[in-house]
């Protein structure tokens, strides 16, 4: 049996704004899409259900995610793919790009608390995650400044150039992380409007603006023929009011977070039990929202196709958690994926959980790395 080990070292860039911008006056009303006009039940083109959101285009409006719908439009499963918001309990879906122009773009846009103030500079921050079934990954991602609504027919003349965007103008590929865009701006005066999406006609796009995608292990669906992006936690301050404004992700910041993934290879005649045993699915600190949600339909597929299988599924945390959080985390690790294998399908009868804190630790170095590998859910499978 091979076992390939990675850890990827990841600054959290959205979590470092949300902590320390929070107190600050965001300009952005609403900008986690948690406030609704009622219960978000069916997201499609749902932006218009957010309060003080809207699309640019209400025959091709963006779509809006939340942990109170069900099936296609939940959180953190839908028809997009798994992922937890970033902030709160509702992200927004965007369009970013159509292969050849087949599908629309789609865009999002709300209207500042305040005008802008002319010779005033403003960070202005996003923050986006490619869905897991995208055949696509693109650039020229951006958020626009105006002082009047952006319409459809503007749109479509595609002369919109965003002030916003990576330096790089990086192709966004992260199926897993949230990645943040932001830059600064110098107001002319004024501006009162700010539409996220990518203003590049693509029909257009040239080779190196997009990139296919190979399909995510574990779903079976079919790609949709577009890069599209869940959006959440949207903001724009007045730079007189913080630091700094920067999303590079080689900048420091107060918050690091390490998360560790393990891929082990199967040999071709172990059964379902010694496969089930080898899968790991792995946690951010004091989190019970799992960061390698891969292993998880894994583990649904493996139940699925021998349904004679039993399994424990059990929570570890780290020495750090066990000594720093009260309440007992592994317990409530495990019983986050045994509620969602049930919610998948997996008869209940064949499932039981339980927490073992920090009694089973595989890695006690007491660095970044080990604590992360800590930071488990297993299978006893029988």
């Amino acid at each position: 049996m091979k076992r390939n080990i990675r850890a990827v070292l990841t600054l959290a860039v959205g979590t470092f704004f949300t902590l320390s911008l929070s107190a600050q006056n965001n300009l952005v009303p609403n900008g986690s899409f948690e406030q609704t006009d009622g219960r978000i039940r069916k997201g499609d083109k749902a932006i218009e259900d957010v309060i003080e959101w809207f699309s640019p285009d209400e025959e091709n409006g963006a779509d809006v995610y939340s942990k109170e719908a069900k099936d296609e439009w939940g959180i953190p499963e839908n028809k997009m793919g798994y992922q937890m918001p970033l902030d709160g309990q509702n992200y927004a879906g965007v369009r970013m790009f159509g292969y050849r122009g087949r599908t629309k773009n789609t865009f999002i846009q709300v209207r500042l608390k305040d005008d802008m103030i002319e010779g005033k500079t403003y960070c202005v921050n996003f923050n986006i995650v490619l869905s897991k079934i995208s055949r696509y990954a693109t650039n020229n991602i951006g958020g626009y400044l105006s002082d009047r609504k952006v319409r459809s027919n503007t749109i479509d003349d595609w002369e919109i150039t965003p002030q916003i965007m990576q330096p790089d103008n990086k192709i966004f590929k992260d199926q897993y992380m949230w990645k943040t865009i932001c830059g600064t701006y110098t107001a002319k005066g004024g501006e009162k409007y700010l539409t996220i999406g990518n203003f590049t006609n693509p029909e257009e796009a040239d080779r190196d603006d997009y990139e296919s995608m190979r399909r995510v292990k574990g779903y079976n669906q079919l790609q949709t023929n577009d890069a599209y992006y869940f959006v959440d936690d949207v903001s724009v301050y007045n730079m007189e009011e913080i630091s700094s404004c920067t999303c590079e992700e080689e900048k420091k910041s107060d918050e690091m977070q390490v998360v560790y993934s393990e891929n082990v290879s199967e040999d071709a005649d172990m059964d379902a039990a010694k496969k089930l045993s080898l899968k790991k699915v792995y946690f951010d600190y004091n989190s019970t929202s799992p960061s390698t949600p891969a292993a998880i339909i894994e583990v649904i597929r493996l139940l699925e196709e021998n349904e004679a299988v039993h399994v424990k599924v059990v929570g570890h945390s780290s020495a750090k958690e066990a000594e720093k959080i009260s309440e007992d985390i592994s317990a409530k690790r495990a019983k986050y994926i045994h509620d969602y294998l049930i919610k998948r399908g997996i008869d209940e009868s064949r499932l039981s959980f339980e927490g073992v804190g920090d009694s089973q630790i595989v890695d006690d170095a007491g660095t970044d790395e080990a604590r992360a590998k800590n930071r488990r859910v297993t299978f006893e499978a029988k």
